[in-house]
């Protein structure tokens, strides 16, 4: 066999050794894509199911709340102003005409009251509320009810002006509002709270500050701890952080902080609600 022929017959074995290299490294790495393609379709179908489970948990949870909050409102407000203007209107019978009209007129402007009330405690029981007044004006009527209350002296203060977070957003932000504000009424012992609500550029703040107990930050860290670590998850959940500063005697600040342009919650509900699911 001459010299050119071999080279030829070399040349073809090599060619063909290349190809089956190139044809198996192709196919091992399809394989390895489609896998790859398949964890991560798997994982954020875990993630979305998560989401979606953490946003009923947190439906539920707003809506125990809020009959509790109704309960309290109905038996400490509506149950004494209702008995007040039944024994109103028995004293009004023995009463000459132009007391009794007093009397009368001054029951009238109580059940007045009592149906405006119960109107907002009906628009409260509404997740659309959150939807279309939005977290700062529900978070407003919610201190004007404390303060209407009695249970602790709030303060609201607005800085800056409010832009849009989405509803899921707000659903869980109000949720850890509800969180620290029963954390603050049930352990902190203060009197007064004072709650700033910001919007800056593209970064919202919550802070609550109370006045009370305070206790040692480091509780924080304890998954037990007051209820903290679960308010942590579902900041997590919307990218948001939370910041706890107490020491005790001092009272407790809360401080809850979120880039809306940094939000993953767009891209777990674009998951949830992309074409075919």
């Amino acid at each position: 066999m001459e010299k050119a022929d071999e080279d030829i017959i070399l040349a073809i074995i090599v060619s063909s050794i290349t190809l089956v290299i190139l044809a198996v490294f192709t196919t091992l790495f399809f394989l390895v894509f489609v896998r790859k393609k398949r964890i991560l379709n798997r994982n954020k179908e875990e993630l979305s199911r998560n989401f979606e489970r953490q946003l009923l948990e947190t439906r539920l949870e707003i809506q125990d709340q809020t009959l509790n909050n109704i309960s309290q409102e109905i038996h400490d407000n509506f149950g004494q102003v209702l008995s007040f203007v039944k024994l109103s209107l028995n004293i009004a019978k023995t009463l000459p005409t132009p007391e009794k009209d007093e009397k009368i007129n001054e029951s009238t402007r109580l059940i007045a009251g009592v149906i405006t009330d119960l109107r907002d405690l009906s628009k409260s029981l509404s997740f659309e509320r959150i939807k279309i007044a939005g977290l700062y004006q529900v978070i407003n009527d919610e201190t004007d009810r404390l303060n209407r209350s009695g249970i602790i002296q709030t303060e609201l203060q607005l800085t800056g002006q409010p832009f849009v977070l989405g509803p899921q957003t707000d659903l869980i932000l109000y949720r850890m509002f509800q969180e620290i504000l029963n954390n603050t009424i049930k352990h902190s012992g203060s009197k007064s709270m004072k709650i700033i609500l910001g919007y800056h550029g593209e970064l919202f703040t919550l802070h609550i500050k109370d006045f009370g107990n305070g206790f040692d930050s480091n509780q924080v860290k304890k998954p037990q701890g007051l209820g903290l670590s679960n308010m942590k998850q579902r900041a997590a959940l919307i990218g948001a952080s939370v910041a706890i500063d107490s020491q005790p005697g001092n009272g407790c600040s809360v401080s809850i902080s979120l880039d809306r342009n940094n939000s993953i919650l767009n891209s777990h509900e674009q998951n949830i609600h992309r074409p075919g699911r």
